[in-house]
């Protein structure tokens, strides 16, 4: 299962989402977070993690090689028992390292046995990621329920939904209750979360890890595999 999460505009917390349901997802599993942000990684910043391993030690290994277990090789344990690929802080690697990994369809992505996260940041137009959006078996929109904020969504909606058939947008503090913004937009709208500044800081820290943010994003975690393994129930039902 792969689960991608942006945003269009701004920094909302895509990157925050996505290491929060890495942290939350249901058990036993635990899945892998991968940074891949064509703007670059924050992640190996904020978690004072060595470049390498990451996201281009994994583009390396990657080169003729088919390995189910590149990711799990190339990614941190953190104190939470999360696991997490950090992309370069240099845009240009990143981009690098990213083109490279569409060239080969995004190989090491699809041959993993664990759920993977995928916090490609603000989406770019850049076709190479469009690839890697249509596979995704959920794409996550995080975005500010603010009239700025919503504008650039309902200015990209056609594109958007072209992503993915599971996308839906997640809301990062208050504004605009969740019925107006799919009744104005008609799109989805997969969960609220609060702005909780010091679950953040304590998600990015690694200590404290039952906080207002952790516990939305467990709820949204277990929405999104009940409904991953839904999808698979009908596939298996309908061949």
């Amino acid at each position: 299962m792969m689960v991608i999460t942006c945003s269009l505009k701004g920094s909302p917390g895509a990157s925050t989402l996505a290491v929060a349901l890495g942290t939350r997802w249901p058990e036993p599993v635990r899945p892998i977070v991968v940074e891949a942000d064509l703007a670059g990684g924050d992640a190996a910043a904020r978690l004072r993690l060595p470049s390498s391993p990451g996201l281009v030690s994994l583009t390396a290994a990657a080169r003729g090689n088919p390995g189910t277990e590149l990711l799990a090789q190339h990614a941190h344990a953190l104190a939470s028992g999360l696991r997490i690929v950090p992309a370069p802080s240099d845009p240009a690697q990143s981009r690098a390292a990213l083109g490279a990994l569409a060239a080969s369809k995004f190989g090491p992505f699809r041959t993993l046995g664990s759920p993977l996260i995928v916090d490609v940041g603000r989406v770019d137009p850049d076709p190479k990621m469009l690839g890697l959006l249509r596979s995704a078996d959920a794409v996550v929109v995080v975005v500010r329920p603010h009239d700025d904020s919503l504008a650039h969504v309902a200015a990209r909606r056609a594109q958007v939904q072209t992503w993915s058939h599971r996308l839906g947008l997640v809301l990062v503090g208050k504004g605009y209750p969740s019925a107006q913004v799919t009744e104005a937009l008609g799109l989805p709208v997969l969960a609220s979360i609060p702005d909780d500044a010091k679950g953040t800081q304590s998600l990015w820290h690694q200590r404290g890890f039952d906080s207002a943010l952790s516990r939305h994003a467990e709820g949204l975690a277990g929405q999104l595999l009940r409904t991953a393994q839904q999808d698979m129930t009908l596939q298996r039902s309908s061949r």
